[in-house]
């Protein structure tokens, strides 16, 4: 009895492992192979949710779906890999492009790719859901959904270090097989062993895929990106490529310092200000170092989120900028780097921060999102000496997005900038020294701030494109409940768990959009963020399993009491404390609190329930409905997101009330 118990118990961990696991994986292996799919910030995640869902759903069905886990696996990552240089790449669409220089090529149809990908890897993860939900049914609901988010926290926690560690598609396809392996032989249903077994040959299959589809090329998997590196010789220089697109250049200081690289250093020259101590953010493999050495700075400060960059930079930079002992080196978010440094500069660079990286699968924050922001700026400002100058350059190319930019330049500092033009890369400096261009202003509705950090936007507003994919993700998820559910789950509406599952999806985006400010876009943050999450729904369980909470008004008065603080209460407030410690103790309490009440109203309603799978098939709509209202942070911004939020659990509770109602009229 025991050794069965914990049979069933490894097998419900393990498959929940390897859902998470999978998840986190497909999302960073399609969006650095499949470009297109930097512009829908949340695609694989809410796929992933259909996926889970629906594999809940079909549990009680008669059909074996553990032969189409191989197969489905085995496609996916071939489509992928297919798919990764036949994309048309959008180079200005909807405020959402990026810089690099890449062409468009023939092949297929972006609409029709994201169908495929969008399918496929729904049934990939309608499989290992369906084997989760079968798992769930040797267990009373809650502990069973305690035992998966456990499962989920080792799945994040291994995805992390691995991301730590650099490993590559290959180690993710093994790892992620054997946590299916160790979930399949901890089962005791009939054809587990078959299944065993067909799971080792397509891991094997995909294996050889990933391996066969190497370029000559270096290729460096960091946490944040596939980059491919491109030796130099005495000729030409260096190359890296950031998910196929060409990144950075690594010149050496003899050949960049008469371009753009050097404009800061000849007009302080010239205008006979000191350039002793440089900070520069979005230090790459150092050309912009070099650079800086190479006319005379004193001390450099040389921040770069990418620590593999840094690694490339330091073995494959022909000057060995990082090398001198003059430049400190560090792995970190500039805005963060910018809030925990009290030095002073007479020089602090934007150097080419731009990336089609999101902050997560989750929203649509860049990680270089919070540097262009009015609040960024001022932060910038504070740490310059009296005479100290601002510079930023990049490829912005449009009219609008320099007067923007440089709008906003102008406001937080006093004066407008000096805009100076390298063909396609635009400089702008500002400082007290320093004259101001007369620049065409207008173009723009709304001056980028940390609550609506889109400085690619032109103006607030939500794309048809996006509009079409969440209604993709809203079919599927009808016809998929309308087909594999139970019948009547549909003509039977559960609007509590509809609405409590868009909110709980919108408290998630919120909630990340502000650990990202508060301690920058790195991926440690937010797999800090995601376990932060699961382990407030972990305790919520746990308390409504110990204790039996009948009342519900005192919940929804402490949820909606949390709601409006977090409204109320700018984020910035939390960079004020200096100590990290105390930050993150506070903004965890801020933030996860809300999302704490939330999952003790869930899981004292999902209790209660007798309809399991009615609820959970309407909460998969929810979320899937609430993944997307997310882009309204592109119309609205991230603090309005909670008025969304709290309306949905007005509506939660209003429902709950009204069923209560009806059951007692019943009897």
């Amino acid at each position: 009895m025991t050794s069965k118990f914990n049979h069933r118990t490894i097998e419900l961990v393990a498959f929940s492992a390897a859902a998470l696991y999978f998840e986190l994986a497909i999302i960073r292996f399609t969006a650095a192979q499949v470009l297109y799919l930097g512009y829908f910030s949340n695609f694989i995640l809410i796929s992933s949710f259909v996926g889970l869902g629906l594999g809940f759903l079909s549990a009680r069905r008669k059909v074996d779906f553990d032969i189409y886990l191989p197969l489905s696996l085995v496609f996916l990552f071939s489509l992928v890999l297919v798919s990764q240089f036949d994309v048309e790449i959008l180079k200005n669409h909807f405020g959402l492009f990026f810089f690099g220089n890449i062409k468009g090529r023939a092949g297929l149809p972006g609409a029709f790719l994201l169908l495929i990908l969008f399918f496929s890897t729904v049934v990939f993860l309608m499989c290992i859901g369906r084997r989760i939900a079968l798992a769930f049914m040797h267990f009373q609901p809650l502990r069973a959904y305690s035992l998966d988010i456990l499962g989920s926290l080792i799945g994040i926690a291994m995805f992390s270090l691995q991301s730590l560690v650099a490993s590559s598609p290959v180690i993710w396809t093994m790892t992620g097989g054997l946590l299916l392996l160790i979930g399949y032989l901890c089962s005791d249903s009939a054809g587990t062993r078959l299944a065993a077994i067909n799971v080792i040959v397509a891991v094997s299959g995909v294996c050889i895929l990933l391996l066969s589809a190497q370029s000559g090329a270096l290729t460096i998997w960091s946490a944040y990106q596939r980059l491919d590196v491109v030796q130099g010789d005495e000729q030409e220089p260096g190359i890296i490529f950031a998910n196929g697109i060409l990144h950075q250049f690594m010149h050496p200081a003899a050949s960049a310092r008469d371009h753009y690289y050097g404009y800061p250093y000849k007009i302080m020259q010239k205008a006979a200000l000191p350039h002793d101590d440089v900070l520069i953010i979005g230090a790459g493999s150092g050309a912009d170092v070099a650079v800086g050495l190479s006319y005379g700075a004193h001390n450099i400060d040389a921040v770069e989120i990418d620590s593999r960059i840094i690694e490339i930079g330091e073995k494959y930079h022909p000057d060995r900028p990082y090398a001198d002992n003059r430049v400190i080196v560090y792995a970190a978010d500039g805005r963060q780097f910018l809030k925990n440094t009290e030095k002073k500069y007479d020089l602090i660079i934007f150097a080419l921060p731009d990336s089609l990286m999101r902050l997560s699968g989750m929203n649509s924050v860049r990680l270089e999102s919070f540097l262009f922001t009015q609040e960024a700026f001022a932060d910038v400002r504070q740490h310059l000496k009296p005479q100290g100058v601002f510079a930023m350059y990049n490829q912005y190319r449009w009219e609008w997005l320099i007067s923007k930019i440089a709008t906003a330049t102008e406001e937080v500092f006093g004066k407008p900038p000096l805009i100076v033009t390298d063909g396609p890369t635009t400089m702008l400096l500002v400082g007290p020294e320093i004259g101001g261009s007369d620049y065409q202003r207008g173009g723009f509705e709304k001056l980028a701030t940390d609550d609506w950090p889109f400085v690619y936007m032109q103006k607030p507003g939500i794309h048809w494109l996006y509009i079409g994919m969440i209604g993709l993700f809203l079919l599927a998820s009808v016809l998929g409940v309308y087909f594999i559910a139970p019948a009547g789950t549909l003509s039977q509406p559960d609007f509590p768990f509809f609405f409590m599952g868009m909110a709980f999806l919108l408290l998630e985006t919120k909630s990340l959009a502000f650990f990202s400010l508060l301690f920058g876009t790195t991926w440690l943050v937010n797999s800090a963020a995601f376990a932060g999450i699961l382990i407030s729904v972990l305790v919520a369980n746990l308390l409504v399993q110990r204790f039996n909470i009948r009342v519900r008004l005192p919940l929804y008065i402490s949820l909606f009491v949390c709601l409006t603080v977090a409204y109320l209460v700018p984020p910035a407030v939390f960079l004020n404390f200096e100590s990290v410690l105390t930050r993150f103790m506070l903004g965890t309490l801020f933030m996860f609190l809300p999302i704490f009440f939330a999952n003790l109203i869930f899981s004292r309603e999902f209790k209660d329930t007798d309809e399991s799978t009615r609820a959970f098939g309407w909460n998969l709509l929810g979320a899937v409905a609430g993944g997307g209202l997310e882009y309204l942070s592109l119309l609205i911004g991230f603090r309005n997101l909670l008025w969304v939020v709290a309306a949905c659990y007005l509506f939660a509770a209003l429902f709950t009330r009204l069923q209560a109602q009806r059951a007692i009229v019943a009897r």
